[in-house]
């Protein structure tokens, strides 16, 4: 087998977000600046100093899942698994019919089962181990979702989760391209699901000090790159892709939203925090374009990280420039997380979702709530609104506490 001519493809999405469930749903709200940034309604967070979180609302998992397998299962992996059901009824992919030792499932997840250790937590500290779920180890485990995947399509192939911050969806993507390309498998379902709107994980984030407290508009709490930039909003959700073998999807007639170019992991190998290593980020854009045999002018759009934290804002548009040079100011870089809130891992699988149907619609979400630009922050964010543009390939870019940059690229199809 040939494995340097193994080419892998997109062929299959799924998405519940905050800001939609569905594909149409999310898709609408990006390309028309809809926020769905609100006030917390999962606890009373009256004493918190952000009151503020991207919610996923009207979703039941019951709807979806039998009682049974949801009760078992945490609010992030009810996201993941949900999603890669969407996903692999969008591709069409008729498991039964295929090898399932050929088919694998990568999950990204920064969290986890969180929700469950915490409400079980409570429940051991007031009344004892003897009450706790016997299922509990299964709910909160990082690999859960993934579990759940494989064993409710029989999906016998690789199964792994990564869990590395934000990156984590990215970084599951490109784990299961390599996987393809080293040819241990033929198609891959690609997730990831968070559920971080809690007591405590909205505490431990608080006491960081990166959330914004600016609770009285929540639509336009969060900024990117603009100077009235205050801080990240949390955001919980899901969202799966299917990649495959390009050969392989050909031969099925599935439908092909783009091709995996390029890609490349770094970090700064420094400390929490947000501030950033403008050379390492620069590094991680320029290693992906080599790693995809591609050129600065190749790149007609950058789905970036862009969290409202200004001081990780001006450090990404500064390796954006260093990156790209003069071509920099050419490109549109636009952020989806006003939209979305900070949904960690699935963050990353949005985006990917967000290039493809930017590239099959001919139109560039806007940077909502970007209206006066801070000082170094002086790319094209396209702010407002949207625009209308042919683009090809796309750029996303994904940055972790500790450091960490991924950045994936995704392409049309030639």
């Amino acid at each position: 087998m040939d494995f340097n001519n193994r080419r892998v493809v997109i062929t299959g999405m799924g998405v519940i977000a905050p800001n939609g469930i569905g594909i149409e749903n999310f898709w609408n709200s990006l390309v028309h600046g809809k926020s769905a940034v609100r006030r917390i309604t999962r606890f009373d967070a009256s004493s918190y100093p952000c009151q503020l979180a991207a919610e996923v609302s009207d979703f039941d998992p019951t709807d979806y899942i039998d009682p049974k397998t949801a009760k078992r299962l945490d609010r992030f992996a009810h996201f993941a698994l949900v999603s890669s059901t969407m996903a692999i009824k969008d591709a069409e992919l008729k498991v039964p019919q295929r090898d399932p030792y050929r088919i694998g499932v990568f999950v990204g997840t920064a969290i986890g089962g969180g929700e469950t250790i915490e409400n079980q937590h409570l429940i051991f500290v007031e009344k004892g181990y003897k009450r706790l779920m016997p299922f509990t180890v299964e709910t909160i485990s990082t690999h859960s979702a993934s579990a759940l995947i494989s064993q409710t399509f029989g999906l016998k192939g690789p199964n792994t989760t990564t869990s590395a911050g934000c990156n984590s969806g990215l970084d599951a993507c490109y784990l299961a391209y390599n996987s393809i390309r080293l040819g241990d498998a033929d198609v891959i379902v690609v997730a990831a699901g968070e559920a971080p709107i809690t007591p405590y994980t909205i505490g431990i984030f608080s006491a960081v000090g990166v959330l914004t407290t600016e609770n009285g508009n929540p639509k336009s709490a969060v900024k990117p790159y603009d100077i009235a930039a205050s801080g990240i909003v949390l955001g919980e959700g899901g969202g799966a892709i299917i990649i495959e073998e390009l050969n392989h999807a050909m031969n099925r007639g599935a439908q092909i939203y783009g091709e995996i170019l390029g890609y490349s992991s770094l970090t700064e190998a420094y400390m929490f925090g947000t501030k950033t290593d403008t050379e390492v980020m620069a590094k991680a854009f320029e290693s992906a374009l080599n790693k995809g045999h591609l050129h600065p002018k190749d790149i007609q759009y950058i789905n970036s990280h862009g969290n409202g934290i200004l001081e990780y804002d001006v450090g990404e548009t500064e390796s954006i420039k260093i990156a790209f040079g003069e071509l920099a100011y050419k490109i549109p870089v636009s952020s989806i997380k006003p939209i979305t809130g900070q949904s960690l891992s699935a963050t990353g699988i949005y985006q990917i979702i967000t290039g493809l149907l930017a590239i099959k619609n001919g139109i560039i979400p806007p940077t909502i709530n970007h209206k006066n630009a801070a000082p170094g922050c002086d790319l094209n964010y396209v702010p407002g609104n949207y625009i209308k543009e042919d683009v090809s390939i796309v750029m996303m870019n994904a940055h972790g506490f500790g450091g960490r940059h991924t950045v994936l690229i995704v392409g049309k199809l030639v």
